[in-house]
């Protein structure tokens, strides 16, 4: 048997010196790979961020389309014409200059709305919905652009743009309550049954 040399043997070779072989991976914890550097590591954080980020804000925009909801009766909205000539609502406040329409009735499946001058909206497909939507407008009120539904817009009647008043007469099936000067006539069911006279700015109503 050799005796190990002691301590204060000048001629041993340093410890410190001596090769030592890798030290295998601690039991249940597996090695990392050699290319999992520090540098690729603060890569995939990276990456993660941006995606975490870029989720939030698809959720943003996802709750954002989901809270104006299906129009009910009573809400308010103005119509905008998009891309491949469809048509698009967007809820507003009633009081707003921009609310051009309210919703009168609402229907489900192929159920029409009441006799009258509403625009039809219809929603979804399938067993979708259908809007019933009457002018958002009271006497007094100017407005322009009544060609299209998709254009009309209320403004002030000293606005050089008016190019009609409104004058709001309660009943419904009788043209000749607006008069000979009315450029539009409008009726509604209701409740309440009304028809709404449209008269170029000017003229005595």
């Amino acid at each position: 048997m050799t005796t190990p040399p002691s301590d204060d043997n000048p001629f041993r070779t340093p410890d410190y010196a001596t090769h030592h072989a890798p030290m295998p991976p601690v039991q249940g914890q597996p090695a990392i790979p050699h290319w999992f550097t520090v540098k690729v590591r603060i890569t995939l954080a990276a990456c993660v961020v941006l995606a975490l980020a870029l989720g939030s804000l698809a959720a943003l925009g996802l709750n954002a389309v989901g809270s104006t909801g299906t129009p009910e009766n009573g809400d308010c909205l103005y119509l905008t014409r998009e891309s491949g000539d469809r048509t698009a609502y967007h809820r507003v406040g009633c009081g707003s200059d921009r609310a051009t329409y309210k919703v009168e009735n609402t229907y489900r499946s192929g159920i029409a709305c009441a006799s009258g001058d509403y625009v039809r909206f219809r929603t979804g497909s399938g067993a979708g919905r259908t809007l019933c939507l009457a002018l958002n407008v009271q006497s007094g009120d100017c407005v322009r652009g009544i060609e299209d539904e998709t254009t009309i817009t209320k403004v002030s009647c000293t606005d050089p743009a008016a190019q009609d008043r409104v004058q709001v007469v309660s009943g419904f099936g009788d043209e000749d309550a607006c008069g000979e000067h009315a450029d539009k006539v409008l009726m509604y069911q209701g409740p309440p049954r009304r028809t709404v006279c449209l008269v170029k700015t000017g003229e005595n109503i």
